[in-house]
């Protein structure tokens, strides 16, 4: 059971740490010439930059 918890708390953390450098990537980039060039949908990156750490 700790060792589940941890697991979760750490994988938490990376999602966090991760979408925090995304959502200041977003800031200084022009995303949807990077969504154009990725082959994703118009906001894909915002939305995915703003969902909470808990949502995979």
């Amino acid at each position: 059971m700790a060792v589940q918890i941890a697991h979760t708390l750490k994988v938490w953390q990376r999602r966090a740490a991760s979408r925090r450098a995304m959502r200041q990537h977003i800031l200084w980039s022009d995303v949807s010439v990077i969504e154009r060039d990725l082959g994703m949908a118009p906001g894909s990156l915002n939305r995915e930059a703003h969902k909470p750490f808990w949502v995979e």
